[in-house]
């Protein structure tokens, strides 16, 4: 039996590797991979070869949106059994530094992340992982449903940066699939009216369909004080500059999106005129729980986001065509049979 991967090199090439089958250790479990996600970051570093300061420099397996079945346990495995349903959580913490121990294991300064250039991720047919990082599916849930847990996750957890949300107007800066999720996140934690802001119509008819209360297309729009809270999800200094001003007074603004050259000119008169609180956004920690019960219960209709499809086999062309595709491709999953 063989472990097929995808290696991606610095070049924008893919070359499937046939290796062994992990063997876990005590502590760890191997999962089969049933369903990948392509994440806006994967394309980033299939495209650019980079995004922000990490960099592709020798081959790697990209991938950490995923699910499967667990193959086989270590002997101290914990909860986890032969043949669950699980998410993989893909952000590896020490567990022992402070950091961790506070509960914020995501800004470990030792975590290891499944699929950042250098570390293996999840487009092959067997990931060993922790198995203290892998969340049961609820009953009812398939391995779509599972593989979207990471990037919901994600939406979870801006909202736990976000403060009270209930009845609360929240603007999202960016309707691609973090923003379309966050928008549903923030209805599911409770928020009230609902704004979503892009520059792509068929983005933001999306967004409507979903259950967006307003759409804006952002060109030369009067943003001011349209939002209690707001949400930069496209990576975009543009929108990351309007985010002081499009928040009221004692306001929230989190920022989801990695900015493009990382500086960005901003009125930092409005941060301190209006005291808003402004968040920078790690991955997540303590979220998949909600995440899972998000897509298990329909408060994120999963089903929705998903657009394309494709076979494991066929994951450099799902590289491709979503790369080449950006406003017709919301989540392409890729599935191992």
């Amino acid at each position: 039996m063989k472990n097929r991967c995808f290696y991606l090199d610095s070049q924008h090439h893919f070359t499937m590797k046939e290796e062994s089958v992990p063997v876990p250790a005590t502590d760890e479990a191997v999962v089969l991979i049933r369903a990948n996600g392509i994440c806006g970051s994967d394309i980033h570093f299939f495209k650019d070869g980079r995004l922000g300061n990490f960099v592709v420099t020798q081959p790697y397996v990209p991938g950490h949106e995923c699910s499967g079945e667990v193959y086989s346990v270590g002997s101290n495995a914990g909860e986890i059994h032969l043949g669950d349903f699980v998410a993989i959580e893909p952000g590896i913490p020490c567990g022992y530094c402070g950091t961790c121990k506070s509960g914020r294991y995501n800004l470990c300064p030792n975590v290891t992340f499944l699929s950042e250039p250098g570390v293996n991720g999840t487009f092959c047919d067997y990931v060993k992982v922790r198995s203290d990082m892998l969340h049961p599916l609820r009953k009812g849930m398939d391995f779509e449903l599972g593989a979207l847990a990471e990037p919901v996750a994600v939406a979870a957890h801006a909202m736990s940066l976000a403060g009270k949300l209930h009845g609360k107007t929240g603007a999202v800066f960016g309707a691609g699939p973090i923003g379309l999720l966050t928008m549903l996140a923030f209805k599911a934690s409770g928020g009230g009216r609902a704004i979503c802001i892009d520059i792509n119509e068929r983005r933001l008819m999306r967004a409507k369909e979903l259950g967006a209360d307003e759409v804006i297309l952002n060109c030369d729009a009067d943003l001011k004080n349209i939002c209690d809270v707001s949400f930069e999800t496209a990576g975009s200094p543009i929108t990351t500059a309007q985010l002081f001003a499009a928040t009221r007074t004692g306001g929230h603004a989190v920022q989801i999106g990695w900015p493009a050259g990382n500086v960005v000119p901003m009125d930092i008169s409005a941060l301190m005129e209006k005291e808003i609180t402004y968040s920078g956004l790690n991955r997540y920690a303590n979220a998949f729980p909600v995440a899972i019960a998000w897509l298990a219960d329909g408060r994120i209709p999963g089903k929705l986001l998903i657009t394309h499809h494709q076979a494991f086999e066929q994951t450099p062309q799902a590289f491709s065509f979503t790369a080449d595709h950006p406003n017709e491709v919301v989540k392409m999953m890729v599935t191992n049979k």
